[in-house]
């Protein structure tokens, strides 16, 4: 799997060489965008070795990210400190390559045990009728209220990451990214009975009006930031959209996609095209990554419509709800949309990629009156009601990305082009700094097209 470059063009250095009156290029591992971006890992995050037995077990500390992967049957053991006062989140997003042959039951499985190999909780994702290669995130829970009596001692705890794959399907290793999340308990007495709305929620009308235009991340790491309207990106078949939605205390998240209309199947023939069973396939995710709801599409060439079922709004009461899916709106944060389209339609329909509409609903007062008594981690949402997800730091729809990813925004460039070092001369390095920009953006486009 071919991997996005991680070296930067600093702003410092770039200003140095024009005032020496040379021009500084971006080293080779700056040009991310040559790569086919499978999946953007969180920045920083240290590689580590999953262990074949509790014994080995490298260490994960709660509010990290890390790198490892996983061969096909294999069981890894990571080892995590747990206090008795916070509920546990260890989240593992399975990633493999593009093209890797893929089938039904291949799945993720996350494991939270304790010393005596009691389970605390687990969770697993699997491709299901959706047999392709797209990132699978599962999440195991130590809950402190809402959850059972076991692992609320302090201790050491493992995590166990486990690979289920068909006998036909890739031997190919699948890249793993791992974290861990404290909750905290709530301030003041958490209530402790999930509210009667919250059983039978009633979706809101969602937004009309024209697109905006918010091209979608690879992953949780850089999902587009999203919120409330009507957004509008261009997806290619086989590929996975992200966006991210802050969704504070007492608001309702709805969502709905559609797909627009193909022109016409390659090679003609006349006659009805046949349909592309999950063709699209639209999941939440919650901050914590686990997987909130999930709907599909067949595809034959028309318009088709994923409207998700209605969500209750978010509180902490939340977890002791019967219905899995309100359980899961139970913290404030960042909501992820993972959309993904079947690489089956590239051959009925070309490499050009479809339309989507994506209109997100974020309805209600933010309640400011809910706090937890420690650092919330991902489980908030900032005064502004944006947020800035853990490990990563994806575009705002309508930012300004490709100038934040050389360290420079609207305001250094607006600084650089009226500094002491003159008006012409300032002019010129504006011009030729958006000059770079461009050509990242054209340089990332093309390298799309052709991965």
């Amino acid at each position: 799997m071919e991997r996005r470059g991680t070296g930067r063009w600093t702003g410092r250095g770039a200003l140095w060489g024009l005032a020496a009156g040379s021009l500084l290029l971006p080293a080779q591992g700056a040009h991310a965008a040559e790569d086919p971006r499978p999946y953007v890992f969180a920045s920083g995050a240290q590689r580590v070795e999953g262990a074949e037995a509790r014994s080995g077990a490298q260490e994960l500390n709660s509010g990290s990210t890390y790198r490892s992967s996983i061969g096909p049957g294999r069981t890894l053991y990571y080892a995590v400190e747990l206090d008795s006062d916070s509920s546990v989140y260890a989240s593992a997003v399975a990633v493999p390559g593009f093209g890797t042959e893929v089938a039904y039951g291949d799945r993720i499985a996350v494991t939270l045990q304790d010393q005596e190999g009691n389970t605390c909780g687990s969770d697993k994702a699997s491709f299901g009728a959706a047999d392709y290669a797209t990132p699978l995130a599962a999440t195991a829970e130590r809950l402190i209220d809402g959850g059972g009596t076991r692992c609320r001692e302090t201790g050491t705890y493992f995590v166990v990451v486990q690979r289920g794959s068909a006998d036909d399907s890739s031997r190919a290793a699948w890249d793993l990214e791992l974290s861990l999340a404290a909750e905290p308990r709530l301030a003041g007495s958490p209530p402790t009975e999930a509210p009667a709305e919250a059983q039978d929620p009633v979706a809101p009308p969602l937004p009309t009006g024209a697109p905006e235009e918010a091209e979608g991340g690879t992953g949780f790491n850089d999902a587009r930031l999203l919120g409330h309207g009507v957004w509008q990106d261009r997806v290619r078949p086989g590929r996975t959209r992200f966006y991210r939605v802050p969704v504070g205390w007492g608001q309702q998240l709805s969502a709905q996609v559609e797909l627009e209309g193909a022109k016409g199947a390659k090679g003609g023939g006349g006659g009805v095209p046949s349909s592309v069973p999950k063709a699209l396939n639209v999941s939440v995710h919650n901050p914590a990554r686990a997987t909130v709801t999930s709907d599909g599409e067949s595809y034959r060439g028309d318009p088709v419509t994923t409207a998700l079922e209605a969500l209750a709004p978010v509180a902490y009461e939340n977890r002791y709800a019967a219905r899995p899916e309100t359980k899961q709106m139970r913290f404030p944060g960042s909501y992820y949309l993972k959309v993904t389209l079947d690489p089956e339609l590239r051959e009925r329909y070309g490499e050009d990629g479809l339309t989507l509409t994506l209109r997100v609903g974020v309805t209600g007062e933010r309640k400011t009156d809910v706090a937890y008594e420690g650092d919330a981690g991902p489980f908030r949402v900032a005064e502004d009601g944006t947020d800035a997800p853990v490990g990563g730091s994806g575009g705002a729809a309508g930012g300004d990305d490709d100038a934040a990813a050389f360290g420079l925004g609207r305001g250094v460039l607006s600084v650089v082009a009226t500094a002491g070092i003159g008006t012409g001369t300032g002019l010129v390095l504006v011009l030729v700094l958006w000059t770079l920009l461009a050509r990242r953006v054209a340089a990332r486009r093309t390298a799309d097209e052709s991965a």
